[in-house]
Formats: structure tokens, sequence, C-alpha cells
């Protein structure tokens, strides 16, 4: 290619961009993050770097919200990317897909950012946990089929000859792939449907062999679980977000065995216990069932006495409610009398009476003004013993005369 057919810069990027992705692959870096910006739109934007070198890297909003932590200045990681290039600015960046941090800081770090979140949900609180069932017929296991937990739990069952039912649900406990695995046996167990309870856990290890159940996906799937939950994790001293999304925290497997099983002659002692209370019970109830019936056979009276008090009682209460209903008659009346009269008092007939008539026409208005009437008009006088017809002699107003 010679001067007479240059390239445009925009083709010279985009051959450096495909020379870079076609030689290197995604591959694992180590480094210390710098510059980080978590943009609105949900992407990652920071720099990794070492004591001589840096490198521009982006971790778009789907894969940054995989991250069981929030990314931060100075955290050490191993990072997961695509080498490529920036064409708008010409720059070579990581397209980061995965992170993990590095060092016990950073994973102590990232561990309480994830639980402090969590907890903020409300997955660890106490009262949306579930109480274990008492007797359950069928204990789910959630956990490695070749590991000391299996073991130990089986041993407690068997040692105590307990009536339960153990389903395990096979697991990878530990690595990159556990989470997922543990989150599908516990769906196994969900779909199945025949656990009464299930146990969730391992034997012991070092703090990274049990990050798998501090996981985002175990604690939420183990919060979410219909059926109550018991995470038996490590040993005693060792603690994982399971441990506190779980409905019971069972300090070992073994302990966690003991608190889902009783033993048989346990069983048997608890039934001969509760039978000879019932006995004891039953004994007492018909003692004093016999002394209150001769308590009662002694202050028997004939049934004939209780008809005629039961008579007495309605003769007196007949009485009663006649002369009640006459007083209340007596002054009804009265009342209605007295209204009477006032109504009578305050009536149109007793104003005719006393002298006074009222003029009204033929449509039946009562006339209040001269003015009303015309010559010539008929009207009609009502008086206190009958009605008059009369006639209007002359105009309206004053002087008006009537025949």
């Amino acid at each position: 290619m010679d001067r007479t057919t240059p390239l445009t810069v925009t083709d010279l990027t985009r051959q450096i961009k495909g020379a870079l992705e076609n030689v290197f692959p995604p591959l694992w870096v180590e480094g210390e993050l710098s510059d980080f910006v978590a943009a609105s739109s949900g992407h990652q934007y920071f720099t990794l770097k070492d004591a001589n070198s840096q490198i521009r890297c982006v971790m778009f909003r789907r894969e940054a919200g995989r991250l069981p932590f929030l990314p931060a200045d100075g955290m050490s990681v191993l990072l997961l990317g695509r080498l490529t290039v920036y064409e708008a600015r010409g720059n070579y960046q990581l397209i980061a897909e995965d992170m993990e941090p590095r060092g016990l800081g950073a994973l102590m770090q990232a561990l309480e950012q994830l639980r402090m979140r969590l907890e903020g949900e409300g997955l660890f609180e106490a009262d949306i946990k579930k109480d274990l069932p008492a007797f359950p017929a069928c204990v789910g296991v959630v956990t490695s089929p070749t590991g000391a937990a299996i073991k130990d739990i089986t041993r407690v069952l068997r040692d105590r000859d307990a009536p339960v039912r153990l389903l395990l649900s096979p697991a990878l406990v530990q690595g990159k792939e556990a989470p997922d695995s543990i989150v599908s046996a516990l769906d196994a167990l969900i779909e199945n449907g025949e656990a009464d309870v299930i146990i969730v856990g391992r034997g012991g290890g070092s703090f990274e062999d049990l990050l798998a159940f501090s996981d985002e996906r175990v604690v939420r799937a183990v919060a979410a679980c219909p059926i109550p939950v018991i995470s038996a994790v490590g040993h005693e001293i060792d603690m994982s977000l399971t441990d506190l999304a779980a409905d019971v925290r069972a300090p070992t497997p073994s302990a966690a065995a003991e608190m889902v099983s009783e033993s048989k002659d346990s069983l048997l002692g608890g039934l001969e216990y509760m039978a000879s209370r019932l006995a004891a019970s039953i004994r007492e109830i018909a003692g004093d069932a016999r002394y209150q019936l001769s308590a009662v056979g002694s202050r028997l009276v004939h049934p004939r006495y209780l008809i005629e008090q039961g008579k007495m009682r309605l003769d007196d209460l007949s009485f009663r409610l006649v002369s009640h209903t006459r007083a209340r008659l007596t002054e009804s009346r009265s009342d209605l009398k007295h209204l009477a009269g006032l109504l009578s008092s305050l009536g149109p007939q007793a104003v005719l009476d006393r002298g006074y008539a009222v003029v009204m026409k033929d449509d039946g208005v009562v006339v209040r003004d001269p003015k009303q009437v015309t010559k010539g008009e008929g009207l009609d006088v009502r008086v206190a013993a009958g009605r008059i017809k009369v006639k209007v002699e002359s105009g309206k107003g004053k002087g008006n005369k009537t025949t």
C-alpha cells in the first residue's frame, strides 16, 4: 500500500483492534483497581494497574450485576477480560467478563459488602424464619456425596436408630462451580417435595474453601426455600452467609442431624411418660367426677317442686307485665288527650270560632290583599258555621264592596 491509497484513522484502528482480538483470547489478569466509576447505566469503568503499568477496563451492566461484591479503589482483583480497542479514542482496553477479589483482606471486604446489602434487603430477619418440624419423616441433605458431612449425618442417624429417611441431593461444595451446583441440588429437593426439612452444608475447611456458602446465589436460594433449612457449614467457629439466611444454624453437620432426629429409645421413653401422665389425669378426673356427682345427689329435689316454682315465677311475671302495660296505656291516653287539646286550640277551626273568616278565590287561593281581587269576581268566605258565596262590586284596594 503506497501513499496514493492511504488508510483512514478508522481503518487503521479497526485493523489494530482485529489483530489484538485475534492474537489475545480471553485471559486472566491480576492487578489493583483505581479510578473506579459505577455509571448510572450500570456499566463500571476503572483502571487495572500494578507497580509499572496500567490498562483501562470496562465491565458492562450484565456482568457487573453478577458480581457478589462492589469493586473499590485499592482492591486487588483477578479479572477475566477480552483485549480490544476503543475505536473512538484509539485506546486499547480490557472488557471485563468476571472479577474475583484477591487476598484474604479483599475477600473479607467483599463478603462484608454482600452481607450488608443482603441484610438491608431483609434476608436475615428473624420474623421470616420457619420453625423446624418436631418429627420429620424425611430429611433432605445438600452436600457432597463423598464428603465428611454426609458421613457424620448418617452416623448420627444410625447411632440414634432414628425413624427418619435420608434423601441426599448431591452437590459440589467447593470451587467456582459449587454455587450453581448447590442451588440446583436445593431446587431438586424442593421439586421432589418429600423432604420435611433440609440440611445444607459441608465439613470444615479454609476460609476460601467455604466461600461457596457465602455466594449470593446460594444465600438467596436458602432464604427463599419453602422448606425449613438448617445451615451446617464447617466447624462451630466457621461462619457463612448461608448461616444467616437459613431458618436455623447448626455448628456442625452432626449437630444438624441431632436437631432433626430423636432416638427410638428417647421417643419410647417420652411415650411412656406421656402414658403415665395420661393415666394419672384420668384417675384425677374420675375422682373429681365422683365427688361432684355425690354432691349433686345430696342437693336433688323432686321435679314437681321445680315445676311449681316455675309456675309461680311465671305468674309473678305475668302480673307485673299486665300492671306495667296498664300504667303505660293510661299514661299514653292522657298524653294523647293533652296533645289533641293543643292541636284543637291551635287549628284553623278555633280561629274561625272566634269570629274570624277566611276569604278564598274559586281556585282555592287565600285572599290576603284587596289587590288580589277584581270587580265582579266571585269569592268564597269560610266562617265557623259554613261557607258564604260573595261577589266583588267595585275595584281594587280600599273601598271595595261585596254582595
